[in-house]
């Protein structure tokens, strides 16, 4: 998911427009009334359409629920490595095809962040009767993160016990932001249906070569965005940001200094809405050194695992990789990933002592 957006693109993107026509396709597709059910690998939802679901069901005893959300133009199956792993601590995931994405409904087309938030309210609450008295987590990754924040800011009480957001796409704040802003809703007005591809970056979303070519060939995948529903997923951004203040559960944030797909100012917005740390229920900050977008699907991916596994079944306790005391101890990595952080070099001494 590549969000690195510049003005120097947008009027790229305008000039191109130029020479093209208009098309009007619909973005959203109305559905019949329906009663929500869970089966063994799709969820009906309330409107009656069917998305599938990707379940990997705990070894042994379930002790906690992972509600999952991909990120853009991804789908469910991107959860298949970090779920395979919380399997033996006893986590049963369920991630569901986003509409419009993977095998659900009209594939590139916005349904609304309404209705996907909706979503995935109602597979959480499917799988709470699914599984009596085990605790509910919703997780969001990328572009699912901000689906996330927006179904937990909504949630009944006591349906959630906790969001963790894996390098959320939140909408930044200021001049620049707003006129990016502005710029989408206006050209996904012009030609909605007009198509362009991933934004080249710095830094890769991932250094796992199997992943990277998963990402290349699969074809679920999608490799060019509608501008409208680009503009959709613009908006899901700066309405999750705005919408933040109504999270009232326990929220894990996880980022890596090398992630350059997600405005980095943004998730410091969305810091400022969440629970405080310190007050319940509170608002765990974890970053990571080398960490790239995809945490979870990265070579060290492994650490960012275990640490989701270990904050939703020992709340209360720190990270097993130290990523939130380094988040503490070096602020100022949030805003400049690029900076020295003391913390980093204590623990690369004690490592060169240890060998």
């Amino acid at each position: 998911m590549r969000f690195a957006v510049g003005i120097a693109l947008v009027l790229a993107v305008m000039a191109l427009l130029m020479a093209c026509g208009t098309d009007t396709a619909p973005t959203v597709v109305q559905q019949k009334s329906a009663l929500p059910t869970l089966g063994q690998d799709v969820m009906t939802a309330d409107d009656g359409m069917d998305l599938p679901i990707h379940s990997w069901v705990a070894q042994d005893e379930t002790r906690a629920v992972v509600i999952a959300a991909h990120g853009m133009n991804d789908y469910a199956g991107s959860f298949d490595q970090p779920a395979r792993a919380w399997t033996l601590s006893g986590i049963t995931t369920y991630a569901i095809d986003q509409r419009g994405f993977g095998r659900a409904g009209r594939r590139g087309l916005w349904y609304g962040a309404d209705r996907m938030a909706n979503d995935l309210l109602t597979l959480a609450r499917l799988a709470r009767q699914r599984h009596s008295g085990v605790l509910v987590f919703l997780l969001g990754e990328s572009m699912g993160g901000a689906v996330a924040v927006l179904a937990a800011a909504r949630a009944e009480p006591n349906l959630l016990a906790g969001l963790v957001l894996a390098a959320p796409a939140i909408w930044g704040k200021g001049a620049r932001a707003e006129l990016l802003y502005s710029a989408a809703m206006a050209l996904s007005t012009v030609v909605p249906a007009f198509t362009v591809p991933p934004l080249s970056v710095e830094n890769p979303s991932t250094d796992d070569p199997v992943v990277l070519k998963r990402l290349r060939e699969d074809p679920l995948i999608i490799h060019r965005t509608r501008l409208d529903t680009l503009a959709g997923i613009v908006a899901l951004m700066r309405n999750a940001r705005e919408g933040a203040g109504a999270v009232a559960v326990p929220t894990l944030v996880l980022l890596g200094d090398l992630d350059r797909h997600v405005p980095r100012d943004g998730v410091a917005a969305l810091l400022e809405r969440l629970p405080q740390p310190g007050a319940a229920p509170g608002t765990t900050l974890a970053l990571y050194d080398h960490g790239r977008h995809l945490l979870m699907r990265s070579l060290n991916g492994g650490r960012v695992t275990a640490d989701i596994a270990a904050w939703m079944l020992s709340p209360g306790q720190h990270l097993p990789s130290a990523a939130d005391a380094r988040a503490k101890a070096c602020p100022q990595l949030l805003l400049a990933p690029n900076r020295a952080c003391a913390a980093d070099r204590i623990a690369a001494s004690a490592e060169r002592k240890a060998q």
